[in-house]
């Protein structure tokens, strides 16, 4: 059995995901989408706060400063780590169509998704370039053409929406799928960064971590959907054989082994800093935390085997994946 180690460094968690870029319909323009440190911007549109007020009191919405105010508001919304990808190899289908709002007609409403650099997320950069979901919305998707213009930046508490054109009843759970299904659109890339948020959000120092006892069912699922994949991977163990906890002590967790049985407890963060930049599984090792960051490199705790104690790893993000940089110490 591994014990927790007290002292483990939190470096933020998105500090190993790199930027990432998508190109959206905007009326009649494509414009551009950026992910940063956290932080999902408005490439085209200098004045798009002003935009959501104008928006707010009845006025058009354009596409781009809608999935900005979208973003924000599922930044928390634990059905994000219900419906969202559990491993790079986990590919998530868009409704084709869902009703009206989705029918899109030619040349309507197509989201492309484009890495932003050198991303470890386990898909060939050729499909990232590639991948092209048809999609076309009401509400935040509305149309609406916009000039270029300099860089809006949003990723603050204000941003998260009030109710937006989104209503009650089947009107508002309709304006909610639809509204996920625009996000989980922009690509592969922004659908782990977008996982990576809600998990933040949870874990330690998140703007939910005060909630977690409430929503443990929900992120023990979404742990164990993300784990189980990566336990497999790295001893080839039966995933009926992996109990999965969330674990809230100092340190980074804990793995247990009995026979053929393993029973593993992480933190809710352990999905924003380690599995979503894909560093669960490295050189035969679980990663179970990253203690330094500075993208392309990083140090973390990876335990190598049944009954074994993590060790030291220095890791290194090369051609779309990650690399052991150095030997254990």
């Amino acid at each position: 059995m591994t014990e927790p180690l007290p002292g483990t460094a939190n470096p933020p968690w998105w500090a190993l995901l790199p930027s990432a870029e998508a190109r959206v319909s905007c009326g009649e323009e494509t414009h551009a989408l950026r992910w940063d440190q956290g932080a999902l911007t408005a490439l085209d549109h200098p004045d798009a706060e002003e935009e959501l007020v104008l928006a707010a009191l009845g006025g058009d919405r354009p596409a781009c400063v809608g999935l900005i105010e979208s973003w924000g508001r599922r930044g928390d919304d634990l059905q994000v780590l219900a419906v969202g990808p559990r491993s790079a190899a986990d590919e998530v289908s868009i409704p084709a169509a869902d009703g009206p709002a989705w029918s899109g007609g030619p040349g309507r409403g197509w989201l492309a998704s484009a890495p932003a650099g050198a991303g470890p997320f386990g898909w060939p950069r050729a499909s990232l370039l590639a991948r092209r979901t048809r999609v076309r919305s009401r509400g935040p998707m509305a149309s609406m053409g916009m000039s270029a213009g300099a860089r809006a930046v949003f990723g603050r508490p204000m941003l998260r929406a009030r109710g937006g054109r989104i209503r009650g009843g089947a009107d508002r759970a309709a304006g909610r799928r639809e509204e996920l299904f625009s996000l989980l659109a922009l690509g592969p890339e922004f659908q782990m960064r977008l996982s990576a948020t809600v998990a933040g959000a949870w874990g330690d120092g998140g703007s939910r971590a005060g909630e977690r006892d409430r929503a443990r069912p929900a992120l023990t699922a979404a742990l164990a959907g993300r784990l189980v994949p990566a336990a497999r991977a790295w001893l080839g163990i039966d995933p009926a054989r992996v109990h999965v906890s969330l674990y809230e002590d100092a340190g980074w967790g804990r793995l247990a082994f009995s026979g053929d049985r393993l029973d593993a407890a992480l933190p809710v963060g352990w999905l924003a800093s380690v599995w979503a930049p894909g560093l669960a599984v490295i050189a035969g090792h679980l990663v179970v935390a990253v203690t330094e960051a500075a993208w392309p490199g990083a140090t973390v705790l990876a335990v190598p085997g049944p009954g074994a104690d993590p060790v030291v790893l220095k890791v290194r993000a090369v051609d779309g994946g990650w690399i052991r940089a150095e030997g254990a110490r």
